[in-house]
């Protein structure tokens, strides 16, 4: 999310739409389900630890699975360790690679996006 000179913040989606005065709640790396004709946010996915990604991006592209834990190195790239649904692990470096789907089934009823 950005704060311009205008003192109004917006933020810019990965299909390049701008949404003006976006919730508080969401920030950088977070999902967002627009309504397009409104071009308003419905709904967010916070992007922690349990909730469902699918990798776009590396050797593992198009893979599903949960985040089980994050590995922050500053000055570097942050490592995001994913188990899928065959209990197969892996990690991934960089988290442009990585979008988030939905929330974990244990701590929330939504479906996926």
């Amino acid at each position: 999310m950005l704060v311009p000179r205008a003192y109004i913040p917006f933020l810019v989606t990965h299909d390049a739409r701008t949404i003006r005065y976006p919730d508080p709640l969401v920030k950088v790396n977070d999902s967002v389900q627009v309504d397009i004709t409104r071009g308003k946010i419905m709904d967010f996915v916070k992007f922690e630890v349990g909730n469902l990604v699918m990798i776009t991006g590396g050797h593992n592209l198009g893979r599903f699975g949960n985040i089980t834990s994050q590995e922050r190195h500053p000055g570097s790239f942050d490592i995001v360790h994913v188990k899928d649904s065959l209990g197969h692990s892996f990690a991934t470096s960089g988290l442009p690679k990585l979008d988030v789907l939905g929330l974990d089934d244990e701590k929330n009823s939504h479906d996926v996006l």
